[in-house]
């Protein structure tokens, strides 16, 4: 991974030596996403987490974009505030205890892109790179009765997370549409249960589709 980004540097670089463009715009877009902070297994103290399993999660995001680099090859950095929502199961000693999640972040993707297809009118390019998660206001609500692990059992949300995303688009005139995929490696919260705190472990990815607006 090491070895492909620093030679995806090299070429971006080399190619911002020859010829150099800027522009901005904004974006708005729908994201679906799901394995957020799933395990099996783990025992901890008077009692055994089986198992904890996150719901399909709905959002959308917005912000803006902006393009640095070359005719074929640039540097993209993005500034989105994403909101999704999402519920949470964990199975204590078999019984499940429900919660809700409620993910307010700001979330910066750093992406390298090069265009396939470069016409007057329109470009087809593919993007890939990392996006770093902040939390900004996230929240988790028990949905149901926990009896006696409602003392015992607490989640709190991370400050920030970060996954890698790749990705293609088209831009036609002043719009663009894009569709990323995103692998999350890091999990969002971390549990304590009889105070013992543990991070779940995560396989957590993400679809975005997304319409943007060049400004200049």
């Amino acid at each position: 991974m090491k070895k492909i980004i620093a030679l995806s540097l090299w070429l971006f670089t080399g190619q911002l030596l020859v010829a150099q463009i800027f522009s901005f715009g904004v974006k708005a877009g729908y994201e679906a996403a799901s394995g957020y902070n799933q395990f099996k297994n783990m025992n901890l103290a008077d009692n055994v987490v089986n198992e904890l399993k996150s719901g399909f999660a709905n959002g959308y995001q917005l912000g803006g974009w902006m393009r640095i680099g070359a005719k074929s090859i640039y540097l993209q950095p993005e500034l989105l505030f994403n909101f999704k929502n999402s519920t949470q199961t964990v199975y204590i000693d078999n019984t499940p205890l429900q919660s809700s999640f409620k993910s307010r972040t700001v979330e910066v993707p750093l992406l390298l892109g090069y265009k396939l297809i470069d016409l007057k009118v329109m470009n087809l390019h593919v993007t890939t790179g990392p996006r770093f998660i902040l939390n900004s206001g996230s929240s988790l609500t028990k949905s149901n009765d926990w009896g006696t692990f409602s003392s015992s059992l607490t989640q709190q949300v991370k400050s920030g997370n970060w996954g890698w995303e790749i990705g293609a688009g088209v831009d036609i005139l002043a719009l663009s549409i894009d569709v990323q995929y995103c692998d999350y490696f890091a999990p969002s919260t971390s549990f304590t249960l009889n105070n013992q705190t543990f991070n779940a472990s995560n396989d957590g990815h993400g679809i975005f589709i997304t319409l943007g607006w060049r400004l200049l």
